[in-house]
């Protein structure tokens, strides 16, 4: 056998394995950015479907006459201005009287 022929078809095998490791990572990247697209339409939906459901209870709709129609409850609350976080109060710890 010839020592370049050999070295030929070594190059060749690890330049296969390399461009396989590439497409593969390559595949997962382009998936990720699909996903992160998806991501960005769902939560898009999800907060139009919650103002749109909000405003079908202002129109006088009850959520039960919802429910019949076949429309969930949105899990996300429409927009508008954010509750204030509610924190519990801290006490200040007792003082220990020490015996002199």
């Amino acid at each position: 056998m010839d020592i370049n022929d050999i070295a030929a078809k070594a190059a060749a095998k690890i330049d296969a394995a390399r461009d396989a490791k590439v497409n593969a990572v390559k595949n997962a990247a382009a998936s990720s950015v699909e996903l992160q697209e998806a991501a960005q339409l769902l939560a898009a939906a999800e907060q139009k479907y919650a103002k749109d459901y909000q405003a079908a209870l202002r129109a006088d709709w009850t959520e039960s006459d919802l429910r019949g129609f076949g429309l969930d409850t949105p899990g996300r609350k429409a927009g508008g201005r954010p509750r204030g976080k509610k924190t519990a109060r801290e006490t200040a710890p007792a003082s220990v009287a020490s015996d002199q």
